[in-house]
């Protein structure tokens, strides 16, 4: 008997197991079932059941989609940009024909040239030793920069694989590149399945257009972001998906910034009048407080049980970035900050993503 997939999420369709992905009852069986009980109830109800892949088995399906694929579409979250590559990612898509596509850039405030934002992102590539990568803004959401994406999409090849980490919007990338003319114009009928929870997609998914097969894959999950800590409904919460927002605070020695029970950064030392630009494009947002009150904000809200402290310069026009939650910008000034953060949360010194550059 051929086996079936699901076109949502990849699946294997199988009607034995409830509790494993894939899984339609037998008397829904039948040649036209391709949709599991999972994204229906994910499409229908926003029900997140069953959980994520793991990451050996979200890479190992990574690696199979490699074997086949011409070309490859990497797409990462521009507010979460250095955690959309992580170095499991550089090591597999070395040497590779590569697309990086750089998603949610309606995030960024309307005053920031996307032009700008390019020669951000390219240096920060050149950074990484991934200088020769092709790279498009866009938004799947409102469908800029999709013309162009399309177009160096056709240069790929016939066999077209979209990786990422989770939450980046590969699914719905690929959506809306099927209503397209490179998709065939399919503007109704089965799509993937895209969701606001984490690892929505669970392998290897194909979909056959004119002259080329997208080929979607398991979001990986790297190690160190805050969203992949927490409660799916908090993580819900924390992946950015709204319009970036700011708020500027004059910090010195004694201040506390923080974003109640996921992170504090407390201000050990700062030059005269210096400031510090919290940002979020989620539902949380950076606080204000001081250092007196530093053990009832590690307590207060708190969702972990173990936390870790780091101590980090930061240089004015410098970004200090909480991997998965948000960033503070330095202005004016260097600040010595102590970090305090959950267990295992990664942080980033960058240049400055949004403001003067150097």
């Amino acid at each position: 008997m051929t086996e079936i997939y699901c076109q949502g999420c990849g699946a294997r369709i199988q009607s034995t197991d409830p509790g494993q992905f894939g899984y339609v009852p037998e008397h829904l069986l039948g040649e036209d079932t391709v949709i599991c009980q999972r994204c229906y109830r994910i499409t229908h109800y926003g029900r997140h059941e069953l959980g994520t892949p793991t990451a050996d088995e979200a890479l190992s399906a990574i690696e199979h989609g490699l074997e086949w694929a011409s070309g490859i579409i990497l797409v990462v979250d521009i507010l979460d940009f250095e955690s959309g590559l992580p170095p499991e990612f550089l090591r597999l898509l070395s040497d590779r024909s590569l697309l990086l596509t750089v998603n949610k850039v309606d995030l960024l405030p309307e005053q920031v040239p996307l032009e700008e934002v390019e020669v951000w992102v390219r240096r920060r590539l050149k950074s990484l030793g991934l200088s020769k990568v092709d790279v498009c803004l866009v938004s799947a959401l409102t469908g800029l920069g999709f013309p162009v994406l399309a177009e160096a999409v056709e240069r790929l090849g016939e066999r077209v694989l979209l990786v990422g980490v989770t939450n980046v919007g590969k699914s719905s990338i690929l959506e809306r590149l099927l209503t397209m003319r490179i998709g065939g114009g399919r503007r109704r009928g089965l799509k993937p399945t895209v969701s606001p929870y984490p690892g929505t997609t669970v392998s290897v998914s194909q979909w056959h257009c004119p002259g080329v097969t997208f080929a979607d894959t398991p979001g990986f999950a790297p190690e160190g972001r805050v969203s992949d800590l927490v409660e799916p409904e908090r993580a819900v919460e924390i992946i950015p998906h709204r319009s970036l927002t700011s708020h500027l605070y004059p910090a010195a020695a004694g201040d506390l910034l923080l974003i109640e029970g996921l992170c504090i950064v407390e201000c050990l030392g700062a030059g005269q009048d210096g400031l510090l630009l919290g940002f979020t494009g989620s539902g949380v947002r950076w606080q204000k407080s001081s250092s007196k009150h530093l053990e009832k904000w590690l307590q207060r809200g708190s969702f972990f049980a173990a936390w870790e402290e780091r101590t980090v310069t930061v240089k004015p026009g410098e970004d200090l970035v909480i991997s998965g939650l948000g960033w503070l910008s330095a202005r004016r000034s260097s600040f010595r900050l102590r970090l305090h953060v959950p267990a295992g949360v990664k942080h980033f010194v960058r240049p400055n993503l949004i403001g003067r550059k150097k």
